[in-house]
C-alpha cells in the first residue's frame, strides 16, 4: 500500500486554524492531553493526532491511506474481501500510531460507504480488536456538522459562510455563521463514486464531464434553493478533491490563490482537449487522487454551478480536525447532543414533565451503582438521561406498543452529535423499558456492551416503573444496591404500601429481569 505520513511541521496552515488565542470562541478544550481521530472515507482512510494544552489544539501527526473503499462494494451493497483486506491492513498500520494514546481520546467514524455496506460490521469487529475502540457510523448531517467544526475552529467573525466537502461517496454542504451550522445536508455524490460511474478511460471526456455534471446539478436540485437563502460571504472548500484541484490550478498558474469559477471551467476544458494525461506530470498530486479526480472535479463543477459559485477558499482542516475539537471539547459535543435530544422531544411532542421525573430516579440509582457496575460517570449517565428523555418518544405515534415506534423513530432520525451506534443503543434500551425484554436487540453488541446495555436498562426499567402513575408529586428517596447479578431496591415500605399498582408491577418485574439474569429483591424500608 503507498503511505503518507506527514508531520505537523508540514501542516503549518492547519495548526494555524486549529490554534487560538484569549479571544477564542470555539469550545473549552480539556488540557494537556492527545486525542486521535480516524476517518474511515469512501476513497481514504485518514488519522489525525493532535495534542491540547489549554484551549489550544495543535495538530502532531497526520496519516493517510487510499483503501477506496467505495469502489470497494459489490452489487449487494458488501465489502469485497480484497477491499476489506486493505482496510483491515490499514487499521493495523494505524493501531501502532495509538499505542500511547488511551481509547477514551480516540474515535473512530465511519461515512457514506459504511453507511451503506451490509456487512460494515465485519470491519467493526475488526476495529475493536486492533484499535480498541468501535467505528462510529454517523449520519450524513453529523459528518456535515464536523466538518464545519474542524473548518470553522478559530474563526473569530460572524461572516455567513457555504462549506462545502466532496468525500468519495457523499458530498456535505453547511451553511453557516462564525463557528455555528445553521442548514446541513448530504448528497450522495463523490468522487469515487462519480468517478466509477461517468468515467472510462476513454476519449469522450468532453461528454462524460457533461452528463456527470448534470447528475450532480441534478442530486443536488433540491436542496439549492434553501441555501441561497443563507445569503453566504465566502464559500470554503474541504478535503481531498478541493485540495488537490487547488494543487493542479497553481501548477498551472502559480498566481491562483484558492479555486475560481473561470479556473475550473478553464482546467476541466483543457482536460477535454488534451486529455487526462496532462495530469501525469504535476507532481504535487499523488496518483491514487489522480484516479479519482475526473469524478471530483465534476462534483465540484456541478456545486459551482447549482450554488452560483464564484470563488471557493481551500481549508486544510476537514472532517477528522472536527472530530478531534470534539473529543478534547467535551462540553461543545454535550451541548450539541442535549439539544439533538430537546429537538425530539418538541418535534414528537413528549411531556417533559414525566422525562425529567423518570430521568431524577434513574439518577439517583445511578449513582448508587456507579462503583459497583463501573458505570461511565459521562458516558453511560449520557446515555441513561437521553434514554429517560425519549422513553416516550413513541407515543406521538400511538399508544399501543409506543416503546416499538420510539425504537423505530430513534433509530432512523437524524440526532446532531451521535453516531448511528449510539442511536441504535438508546432505541434499544426505548424498545426494551416496560412489557417483555426483546434479547434479540443485543445480538450485534459485543460481550461488553450487552453488560452495559443491560445494567442501564434495569435503571431506565425501575425508574419508570416507579413512575407509572405519572403523579406530579415526589416518591420517597430510593436506591439500589447491586451486584452482578442481584439488585436490591431500597425503597419506602409505607409508600410502597399506599401505591399498590406500584408493588404489584415491581413484583412482575423480578420474574421479567430473571429472565436476563438479575435476581430483583424489593427492601421495604420502614
Amino acid at each position: 500500500m503507498s503511505k503518507e505520513h506527514t508531520a505537523a511541521a508540514d501542516n503549518s496552515n492547519m495548526n494555524s486554524n486549529m490554534g487560538s488565542t484569549s479571544d477564542h470562541q470555539g469550545p473549552e478544550i480539556t488540557a494537556d492531553k492527545t486525542f486521535a481521530a480516524i476517518d474511515l472515507g469512501s476513497n481514504s482512510f485518514h488519522m489525525a493526532v493532535a495534542n491540547s494544552t489549554g484551549a489550544h489544539i495543535k495538530l502532531i501527526d497526520k496519516l493517510r491511506e487510499p483503501v477506496r473503499l467505495g469502489a470497494g462494494l459489490d452489487k449487494k451493497n458488501n465489502i469485497t474481501p480484497s477491499t476489506m483486506k486493505r482496510a483491515l491492513e490499514c487499521l493495523s498500520m494505524f493501531s501502532e500510531r495509538l499505542r500511547d494514546v488511551p481509547p477514551h481520546q480516540v474515535r473512530a467514524v465511519g461515512t457514506n460507504t459504511l453507511r451503506r455496506a451490509r456487512n460494515a460490521s465485519e470491519i467493526n469487529t475488526a476495529a475493536v480488536e486492533t484499535l480498541g475502540v468501535p467505528i462510529e457510523i454517523i449520519s450524513g448531517r453529523e459528518e456535515a456538522r464536523l466538518i464545519y467544526t474542524g473548518v470553522t475552529y478559530g474563526v473569530r467573525d460572524d461572516k455567513k459562510r457555504l462549506v462545502i466537502d466532496i468525500g468519495g461517496g457523499s458530498t456535505e454542504f453547511i451553511a453557516g455563521s462564525g463557528t455555528s451550522a445553521h442548514i446541513m445536508e448530504s448528497v450522495n455524490m463523490g468522487c469515487v463514486s462519480a468517478n466509477t460511474r461517468w468515467f472510462d478511460n476513454s476519449k469522450k471526456v468532453h461528454k462524460q464531464f457533461d452528463k456527470a455534471i448534470a447528475q450532480g446539478c441534478l442530486e443536488a436540485q433540491a436542496i439549492v434553493p434553501e441555501y441561497l437563502k443563507h445569503n453566504w460571504e465566502l464559500c470554503v472548500g474541504s478535503s481531498g478533491t478541493i485540495k488537490a484541484t487547488e494543487r493542479i490550478l497553481q501548477s498551472l498558474n502559480p498566481a491562483a490563490n484558492g479555486i475560481s469559477r473561470e479556473g475550473l471551467e478553464a482546467l476541466i476544458e483543457k482536460i477535454c482537449k488534451k486529455g487526462p494525461d496532462l495530469l501525469n506530470d504535476i507532481s504535487s498530486v499523488s496518483e491514487d487522487r489522480k484516479a479519482v479526480i475526473l469524478g471530483g472535479l465534476s462534483v465540484l463543477m456541478a456545486a459551482f454551478q447549482s450554488f452560483n459559485i464564484k470563488h471557493m477558499q481551500v481549508s486544510h482542516a476537514a472532517l477528522r480536525e472536527g472530530v478531534i475539537i470534539d473529543l478534547a471539547g467535551d462540553s461543545l459535543n454535550d451541548h450539541v447532543r442535549r439539544n439533538a435530544v430537546d429537538d425530539m422531544q418538541r418535534r414528537f411532542q413528549v411531556d417533559t414533565d414525566q422525562a425529567a421525573r423518570v430521568f431524577g430516579t434513574a439518577e439517583l440509582m445511578f449513582l448508587s451503582a456507579i462503583k459497583q457496575w463501573n458505570l461511565d460517570p459521562k458516558r453511560d449517565w449520557g446515555t441513561l438521561r437521553s434514554a429517560c428523555h425519549l422513553h416516550e418518544v413513541g407515543l406521538s405515534v400511538a399508544h399501543v406498543q409506543y416503546h416499538k415506534h420510539g425504537d423505530y423513530l430513534l433509530r432512523h432520525a437524524d440526532m446532531l452529535g451521535f453516531s448511528r451506534n449510539d442511536q441504535e443503543f438508546i432505541a434499544a434500551l426505548v424498545r426494551n423499558h416496560r412489557r417483555k425484554i426483546d434479547k434479540t436487540v443485543v445480538q450485534t453488541m459485543r460481550k461488553s456492551e450487552q453488560s452495559r446495555y443491560y445494567r442501564l436498562l434495569v435503571l431506565l426499567r425501575l425508574a419508570t416503573l416507579l413512575h407509572r402513575t405519572r403523579y406530579s408529586g415526589a416518591i420517597p428517596p430510593v436506591s439500589i444496591t447491586p451486584t452482578d447479578s442481584v439488585i436490591t431496591l431500597n425503597i419506602s415500605a409505607d409508600w410502597l404500601e399506599q401505591h399498590p399498582l406500584t408493588r404489584a408491577e415491581l413484583e412482575d418485574e423480578i420474574a421479567t429481569l430473571g429472565n436476563v439474569g438479575f435476581h430483583l429483591r424489593v427492601q421495604a424500608d420502614s
